[in-house]
């Protein structure tokens, strides 16, 4: 699965404040982030997309052929 992530949010997680606390792993690398912060989880997912897109891989693959036409 390209781009597929599993994300476990722990009991210290604020949604209304947008706070987030948790467990995140790349599914098809196996490399995971404890992460106690949205920015720490953002910049996680960032340089797994980032990492993807270096290795060669077109971003059109890593999101599913999604579209911003909705496709």
């Amino acid at each position: 699965m390209k781009q597929a992530f599993v994300l476990q949010l722990g009991s210290e997680t604020k949604t209304a404040r947008g706070h987030f606390v948790g467990i995140v792993e790349e599914v098809d690398t196996g490399r995971e982030l404890r992460f106690k912060s949205t920015d720490e989880l953002l910049e996680f997912l960032g340089q797994c997309f980032d990492d993807a897109l270096r290795s060669g891989r077109e971003a059109d693959d890593l999101c599913g052929g999604i579209t911003k036409e909705g496709g």
